[in-house]
């Protein structure tokens, strides 16, 4: 596998688990990541504190934090590893770019250029 797409269109911190498991994983086999967020999963990208409570119970237990997963996915990933902001939602929902992590996102782009990367991505996943 040398590509996959992951889409996040959900504001749920356990579903940012989900994907950022998966893209670390890809990333150690040195699969090229691309994870789009939209919709809901954009405020995952926002700047600020996020609310873990839904997840908590699966911290204590030792579950790593999905927003440490997340700076440590773009951190680390290097040229392999790429978020992007859909720039739709962001005009939708009428959100200044500038509340946007830019140390978390590494791209601005609408779901053309997703489609476009993504022409020839081994798997495409949704969360």
């Amino acid at each position: 596998m040398d590509k996959i797409g992951i889409i996040v269109s959900d504001d749920s911190p356990k579903n940012l688990a989900m994907a950022m498991n998966l893209g670390h994983t890809a990333l150690t086999t040195e699969t090229e990541v691309m994870v789009y967020f939209t919709f809901d999963g954009l405020t995952h990208l926002l700047e600020g504190d996020k609310d873990v409570s839904e997840i908590q119970p699966l911290l204590d237990q030792g579950m790593p934090n999905p927003y440490d997963m997340l700076g440590m996915f773009v951190d680390q990933g290097g040229d392999l590893a790429t978020t992007v902001a859909c720039t739709t939602t962001l005009d939708m929902l009428q959100w200044d770019r500038d509340a946007i992590d830019e140390a978390v996102t590494t791209q601005f782009a609408g779901a053309a250029t997703f489609l476009e990367v993504m022409d020839d991505a081994d798997q495409v996943f949704s969360f």
